[in-house]
């Protein structure tokens, strides 16, 4: 059915998520990509102060977390040290501080980030009902109003979390991952040459993982959607099918509808387990490989115990901002 542009609801996410109860066809190809998301950027940027006081707000307590991993290294090579003694209170004082800006800044981010995903989804919301109200009769000749009502609270809601908590969190994960594999590359060229070979070992499965579960999360919500249709159509004429003693036949084929909707969450689930399960083993790995090769070289006298020990904080966060990213792609993914 061809849509009709209107100029002042244009067509953007708001008829993205009506394609399914026009024509499942015409979204097979979407459902591939998480191009959609992108016709979000208008909703977005009508809250520009917003968004950036939330890149204030991520960027100053990214440089807070890797001034960390700094402080620990001179305190373990100079704070111990007898001709020292008196550092170690200033390094510990220093470490109180910059937790304290940590804690603020991402409090900050974590309210700036989560109001601009709500605020978003209200307007794409009051967006997508208004488009309806904007289609012809033959629309609703063909389309069920109990998907159209799922489309508009639950496929939404995927968005909200996209928008909200999984870009917050993508962010921060992203920014602190480039943070410190560039310290990592500062304080040792030669441990970080070794992570560095390894990395297209972790992106490249996180990247193939991605495409499964986008399938599988879309048709999660399609059959979740068609449950929900159904419910809505029976409980609308619930006098005939009483009438023709159909009950029995109506409460069966709901009962299918809902198992079909919960194995297909639940092989979503899965796909996004071993994504998860399967990105962090090789990161953590990988990061025990390269920490044995240091350890070898603090034995040999060619790097300190600090350095090290200022490499395995930046590490750690570059490892364990890769494993948060494979959560929120899959979450992403979910809401394409």
């Amino acid at each position: 059915m061809r849509r009709v542009y209107n100029r002042e609801h244009p067509l953007t996410q708001a008829d993205t998520a009506l394609e399914p109860a026009v024509d499942p066809s015409k979204s097979a190809k979407s459902r591939r990509s998480i191009g959609p998301l992108l016709a979000l950027g208008p909703y977005i940027l009508r809250y520009r102060a917003r968004v950036c006081g939330a890149l204030i707000a991520l960027t100053v307590a990214a440089l807070a977390t890797l001034a960390m991993p700094i402080a620990v290294r001179r305190m373990i090579d100079y704070g111990f040290a007898a001709d020292h003694a008196g550092l170690i209170d200033r390094y510990f004082a220093v470490l109180i501080v910059v937790v304290a800006v940590l804690a603020l800044a991402s409090a900050s981010r974590y309210y700036l980030v989560t109001t601009l995903g709500e605020r978003v989804v209200a307007d794409l919301r009051a967006a997508v009902f208004a488009r309806l109200t904007t289609l012809d009769g033959a629309f609703f000749d063909t389309a069920r109003a109990g998907e159209l009502t799922s489309r508009l609270v639950g496929d939404t809601t995927q968005i909200k979390s996209a928008v909200g908590s999984s870009a917050s969190v993508a962010l921060r994960n992203l920014v602190m991952c480039i943070g410190a594999v560039i310290m990592m590359v500062v304080t040792t060229p030669r441990l970080s040459g070794l992570v560095l070979i390894v990395i297209p070992l972790i992106v490249l499965p996180l990247v193939a993982s991605g495409r499964k579960v986008r399938a599988r999360s879309r048709a999660a919500q399609d059959t979740l959607a068609e449950a929900s249709a159904y419910a809505s159509e029976v409980i609308g004429a619930m006098r005939a099918v009483q009438a023709s003693t159909a009950e029995g036949a109506a409460r069966a084929q709901f009962d299918r509808a809902v198992e079909k909707s919960f194995a297909a969450a639940r092989g979503a689930t899965l796909a996004r387990s071993w994504l998860t399960g399967v990105i962090i083993f090789l990161v953590f790995s990988s990061v025990v490989g390269v920490l044995w090769v240091g350890a070898q070289s603090v034995l040999n006298g060619s790097m300190s115990s600090g350095q090290l020990s200022q490499f395995l904080l930046f590490a750690v966060l570059a490892a364990s901002g890769l494993g948060e990213l494979s959560q929120v792609w899959g979450e992403v993914s979910a809401a394409s």
